[in-house]
């Protein structure tokens, strides 16, 4: 009775905190233009102006913005770069070339870095993987299609219902490995004829989810459900389901979404392979780097951003635990909020600046 209590008090409490949205994500490269331009290249996003920016960026970044029209709503991608900001012993441009050579883009292969990726739905995934494969550009597909930004590192994964590709399932069990899987050669998986398949538009990007490695997915995921106002659900991971043995045998997989039902997932694998750095020696990095937050650090510009009525509720209740945030507010009068659960990774709040007119923009007081 007292547990039943007790959970129950902690679900109202959840429950009480303003509701979530997904606006942008975010992430640091070495050359914002070009990541942006093939970004895309291959999801139809258009390049927007600093006026048009949601996100605030540090004073010497470089930052590219993308903007992704959806059912009458937009998301946006930026991609930055700031030198000026400390990084500790490993720069991004050493990161993103670590976990680039890590992927091999090869189908029989699979490192847990490719489990970071941000992730969209479409209602036409053969047009987006004809103009994959008629670019040469290879992808990986588990149904869905995971391709790469060059030099970044950087996985997008598409959705959706595809007929001129083969496709298997996900096969958490399946070992991959750096001495022999790592080492395969990506190839075209077309089952159609590219020479007189037709160019196709591109079809809407729908915002879907941000899918985040983690060494420890289930106190990842308990962190999110705690301090944000987000709902667990079912990721399919029984014997003859979709994720099948991704509930604690070859893999840990948590799923959740938020108001506008776009979804976090953390993944914890068990038998892939990790290249050239490793999960855990880096959630500890970025621990060590970001610190109490007291101050914006190179891997900050990789962020999921979130809409919400109120920051001021989620500041008070992240002070009230003890968690560090950085919290900033610019000439516009936007509240902004960074917050990192225990894998490190960074979580922007910001007050309803996408559904309220925008005054004028002024450098960030981060």
């Amino acid at each position: 009775m007292l547990l039943l209590a007790a959970s129950s008090l902690f679900f109202i409490a959840t429950a009480e905190l303003p509701p979530l949205y997904y606006r942008y994500a975010s992430f640091g490269v070495e050359n914002p233009k070009a990541a942006a331009q093939f970004f895309s290249r291959y999801t139809g996003g258009e390049v927007i102006s600093r006026e048009q920016f949601l996100i605030e960026p540090t004073p010497n970044s470089q930052t590219v913005g993308v903007r992704l029209p959806f059912e009458g709503k937009f998301s946006d991608v930026y991609f930055q770069n700031d030198t000026s900001l400390p990084a500790g012993d490993m720069i991004l441009s050493s990161f993103a070339r670590k976990i680039a050579t890590t992927h091999s883009m090869a189908q029989d292969d699979w490192d847990w870095w490719q489990d970071w990726h941000l992730a969209f739905s479409v209602d036409n995934l053969d047009a987006v993987a004809l103009r994959l494969m008629k670019d040469n550009v290879p992808f990986v597909s588990r149904g869905s299609l995971y391709f790469t930004i060059p030099r970044t590192g950087l996985i997008i994964q598409v959705l959706g219902d595809a007929t001129v590709y083969w496709k298997e399932p996900f096969l958490f069990c399946r070992k991959t490995s750096e001495e022999l899987t790592g080492k395969m050669q990506p190839y075209t998986l077309n089952v159609t004829d590219l020479s007189t398949a037709p160019d196709m538009p591109l079809p809407e990007f729908v915002p879907s989810h941000q899918s985040l490695a983690a060494s420890d997915a289930p106190t990842n995921a308990k962190w999110m459900q705690t301090y944000l106002n987000l709902t667990f659900f079912y990721p399919f991971t029984k014997p003859n389901e979709s994720h099948a043995y991704a509930g604690g045998t070859c893999a840990d997989i948590e799923w959740m979404y938020a108001a506008d039902h776009f979804q976090f997932h953390f993944i914890q694998q068990k038998v892939k392979r990790e290249g050239n750095l490793r999960i855990a020696a880096h959630e500890e990095y970025l621990n060590r780097l970001h610190g109490n937050l007291t101050h914006v650090d190179q891997y900050m510009l990789f962020r999921a951003a979130l809409s919400t009525p109120d920051v001021g509720v989620y500041a008070e209740n992240f002070a009230k635990h003890g968690i560090p945030t950085l919290m900033s507010s610019g000439d516009d009068g936007v509240k902004r909020l960074l917050v990192t659960p225990p894998n490190g990774y960074t979580i922007e709040l910001f007050e309803d600046a996408s559904h309220s007119p925008r005054l004028a923009k002024s450098v960030p007081q981060w």
